[in-house]
């Protein structure tokens, strides 16, 4: 099979289309066809870093999969020959400890992240354990499928799961990234007043068109005050924080009393300074949505079967220009994701 590995990490070329052997499945693999996978931020910052011991070798990149079953391990369950599927991000979780058995199979010690400790779907051929792929629905085509396992379901996690946003409710979310603008459609399908704040102005009327109900454009980053002004009730009841360091700051300004705050990210990787009077005597909730579960899954590709998400899919290319892809997606040009076709 044909597939993009990480021969030098650094550089987008350091990404080199060669062609491997193809996978056998065991156990409770499932082989998937890519079809689509899309490129995520994560995949920019692994083939950045230096190599670890935990990474998988050869490293081929890419947690974001749909494609169709062609083969099957002897104890895998669930799946047949021809079924359509898309992958959580990762290829294995245990199943039996704490996290798995309470709908917190992210968090799961054992796991393998696809394009990280395991072989990822920046390839023609895949492998993945049985619980990590949820069948396709009908309608959904497999290159919007492709990034609902990532940045819809984590945004689904983030909106309704771990932020419990509620009808009428109001939500800040920052950073319109990936995660960011779907977590501005979900928010908005469960009945909360969207307000989203990006530093592209460029971007506002896309966001209007997904769903806000207002755009702040802050290029400085200094969003509070016309937030505060936005929400018409002095502050909004809950933030979805997609881009952490500094944001995080202007989100406490921006939140009212008893309100919540759910980080999903951190763009930056600065330390952040917070008195800690400014969250306990205000009764905030600081809680964090890591990836999304199978069940997250399952949700956001019904909201996108239902109509109710789009998938922001900003351009595709062959899976031979993988490096082109990272220097777009770096870029920051694009609203949406760039998806690799094998």
């Amino acid at each position: 099979m044909k597939a993009v590995i990480v021969r030098e990490h650094g550089e987008p070329s350091g990404l080199s289309y060669e062609t491997m052997d193809d996978p056998v499945p065991t156990g409770r693999h499932v082989l998937v066809k890519v079809h689509a996978c899309g490129v995520c931020r994560r995949d920019l910052l692994v083939r950045r870093a230096p190599p670890t011991r935990e990474l998988h070798s050869p490293l081929v990149l890419g947690h974001e999969i749909a494609g169709e079953v062609v083969g099957l391990g002897p104890r895998a369950r669930g799946f047949q020959i021809g079924d359509r599927v898309v992958s959580t991000q990762r290829e294995y979780v245990c199943g039996h400890c704490t996290k798995c058995r309470t709908d917190r199979e992210t968090l799961c010690a054992d796991l393998r992240f696809l394009g990280n400790q395991a072989m990822g779907g920046y390839a023609e051929l895949v492998l993945v354990n049985d619980d990590n792929l949820c069948q396709l629905p009908e309608g959904v085509d497999y290159v919007a499928a492709s990034i609902v396992g990532c940045p819809v379901g984590t945004a689904y996690n983030a909106v309704c799961d771990t932020g419990l946003v509620r009808i009428g409710e109001r939500v800040l979310v920052t950073g319109m990234g990936g995660v960011g603008t779907h977590a501005v459609q979900i928010a908005k399908a469960v009945g909360a007043f969207v307000i989203a704040t990006t530093r592209d102005g460029r971007k506002a009327a896309m966001l209007k068109e997904l769903g806000a109900d207002a755009v702040v454009v802050a290029p400085d980053g200094e969003f509070a005050k016309s937030v505060r002004e936005a929400s018409g009730a002095g502050g909004v009841d809950v933030v979805i924080d997609t881009v952490g360091g500094p944001a995080f700051q202007q989100a406490l300004r921006a939140v009212v009393l008893g309100g919540r705050i759910v980080l999903v990210g951190d763009v930056t990787g600065k330390p952040v300074e917070v008195k800690m009077t400014s969250i306990y005597r205000r009764g905030l909730e600081i809680r964090s949505a890591v990836s999304t579960s199978r069940r997250q899954l399952q949700m956001a590709l019904r909201m996108v079967a239902a109509g109710q998400i789009r998938p922001l899919v900003a351009k595709t290319l062959p899976l031979s220009e993988a490096a082109e892809a990272h220097r777009i997606s770096e870029s920051d040009e694009l609203l949406g994701r760039v998806v690799l076709i094998p």
